[in-house]
């Protein structure tokens, strides 16, 4: 590796490099082509093809430097190197016929999950109605089909279809035995679709009974397969399957490929599914975009997944005249025009546009901001009421560091509110008030990356009254709490990226793109964080960068999409008989 150009490689990606270079073949491209594919699973591609040339912008500049081998040539390069072979060879690396590179596991995870989920749709009965649908037919899909997935936006109704779709089922012959799990791939997503659950029973019209048997509970999808520790190994796996007859999945976007394919392993035969998310959101953060594979894949007409797909268009949320709607629709088409003459229009109430030209953050205005929008959490001395603070606002970032990055933003609100003597020095590592975000998994004591809390002493103690507890809502709002010191890796939580708040709504959100281009920046991104508040959107931006992120889309690397819009081979098992609840 040492002979290569530095374009971005870790110690990893140079150590996998070396190791497959001893297995024969040209020694600096075996080397080249290792670390590029190396990289490519860390930045959440499944595999990589090399010719032509990768377009992003380190291999454009190690273009510059080294002669790009020709196909023909990297064909060679593989076919004498014993760790690369074809699907049936028992090597690390694939190499397939559509001149993909791809690690061995990550080609059995989307060959598992292709087959897993043509399976299901070969059996589906209900038409779902081509890629736009309305509610009552995505419902009747769900309710006849083996695999039904809902796509659309926030405020299209998909987490309330739930409950239609569980009441219509829960009033079939025999439903008393039906075995249901609601699962999510967050805490804070299981914890939603709790809360929707929850408060869409009391408007829902069914029976009394129905009503009774509808499950409360939702786990994340780790919880729920059974997760050992460190082990990438779930207690539940096609050798011993979840006891279920219907299983429904909210934010299916955020689900990487490993988890999707080990989940679909671990499914009874008999086991309807049900997958509800938004493909124009950002992806998971581990490789793979399935959500949005499974639905491009159904456009064509010879897939299976065909009519297994409904997307949803109606948005029950916003007014017919929202300034957000109006702008997601542009960034979604990648209309950059359109969306900054939105922006520029300033008419809209839901939608406040900030354009500036600033290498940081207006101070004065930043400070309005910020403490029109903490004041009243950093106050609250009662933990329910603090946590339901957090749902009323927050500042939302593309990127960690930097100026325009949560690390820096949330530093300078601290102050801000320090200034104001509503908190002390942010020195402090601790004080009431403060919102904290887990950004470390502990299943021990069942705290999730993403989970937010707030510290505040308890309001009953009477032993040590200013003791600081770290509190978060558990199931059916039950509040927990938390010595800070038992607590996973966390941090302020005033900011977060727009990454981190996937699964999550708030109903005003300040959003504030950075001064210049970064990568992560995508119409996904935008529209995702456009798309987590309930009422407002405050967007801080300037026209390159917006303009760059609107016609950039987050485009990732599988082989997914084709392999779902083949089309369906006559052998394979027919599914209508296990459509049966029983």
């Amino acid at each position: 590796m040492s002979s290569l150009p530095q374009i971005g490689f870790t110690d990893i990606d140079e150590h996998f490099a070396d190791f497959v270079a001893q297995f024969g073949g040209d020694p600096m491209l075996m080397s080249l082509a290792a670390a590029l594919l190396s990289r490519s699973i860390r930045e959440g591609h499944i595999c990589i093809s090399l010719w032509p040339m990768p377009r992003s912008p380190d291999e454009m500049n190690l273009g510059t430097i080294l002669e790009w081998p020709s196909l023909s040539t990297w064909r060679q390069v593989f076919t004498d190197s014993k760790a690369v072979g074809g699907p049936e060879a028992q090597t690390p690396i694939v190499f397939d016929k559509s001149d993909r590179l791809y690690l061995r596991r990550y080609w059995d995870y989307q060959q598992r999950l292709a087959c897993a989920l043509r399976e299901r749709a070969a059996g589906n009965r209900a038409d779902g109605h081509g890629q736009t649908g309305s509610r009552a037919g995505a419902i009747d899909a769900a309710v006849s089909n083996a695999l039904t997935i809902i796509s659309g936006g926030p405020g299209t109704g998909k987490t309330t279809m739930v409950l239609h779709i569980l009441a219509r089922l829960l009033q079939q012959p025999g439903s008393e035995r039906l075995r249901v799990a609601l699962a999510a791939p967050t805490g804070k997503a299981a914890a939603r679709l709790e809360e929707t659950i929850r408060t869409g029973l009391e408007k829902l019209e069914c029976p009394e009974e129905v009503k009774t048997r509808m499950p409360r509970t939702a786990s994340t999808i780790h919880r729920l397969l059974g997760f050992k520790g460190n082990s990438v190994y779930f207690r539940h796996d096609a050798r011993n399957p979840l006891p279920l007859d219907l299983l429904v999945i909210d934010e299916a976007s955020m689900v990487a490929l490993p988890l999707l394919a080990k989940l679909f392993d671990a499914l009874p035969e008999r086991c309807r599914v049900v997958l509800l998310g938004d493909r124009d959101q950002l992806a998971s953060v581990e490789p793979g975009a399935v959500l949005a594979d499974m639905v491009d894949a159904a456009l064509l007409p010879e897939s299976p997944l065909q009519h297994a797909v409904v997307t949803l268009e109606k948005n029950y949320r916003f007014a017919e005249e929202s300034g957000v709607q109006y702008l997601c629709g542009a960034v979604r088409q990648g209309d950059a025009k359109e969306a900054i003459r939105i922006l520029r229009e300033k008419s809209h109430a839901d939608l406040v546009s900030f354009e500036h030209n600033q290498p940081r953050p207006p101070a004065a205005k930043f400070s309005e901001a910020i403490l029109g929008g903490f004041s009243a959490l950093v106050a609250e001395k009662e933990p329910d009421l603090a946590l339901a603070q957090l749902k009323t606002f927050r500042v939302l970032a593309a990127v960690r560091r930097g100026r325009f990055g949560v690390e820096g933003l949330n530093r300078k609100i601290e102050e801000i509110l320090a200034e104001a003597k509503l908190i002390p020095e942010p020195a402090a590592s601790g004080y009431p008030g403060k919102p904290i975000l887990i950004t470390q998994n502990d299943y021990q004591i069942d705290l999730y990356n993403g989970d937010v809390g707030v510290l505040l002493p308890d309001p009953v103690s009477k032993e040590n009254p200013a003791q600081l507890w770290a509190w978060f809502l558990g199931k059916e709002n039950t509040l927990r709490r938390f010595a800070p010191a038992r607590l996973p890796q966390h941090e302020a939580a005033y900011a977060m990226t727009v990454h981190k708040s996937q699964g999550s709504e708030f109903d005003r959100v300040l959003f504030i793109l950075p001064g210049e281009d970064v990568p992560v920046l995508t119409r996904e991104l935008i529209y995702t964080g456009l798309t987590r508040a309930r009422s407002q959107v405050e967007l801080w931006w300037t026209e390159s960068v917006f303009v760059t992120a609107v016609t950039r889309r987050a485009e990732r690397n599988s082989g997914l999409r084709e392999l779902l819009a083949a089309p369906e081979k006559k052998a394979g098992r027919a599914r209508q008989e296990q459509l049966r609840l029983f």
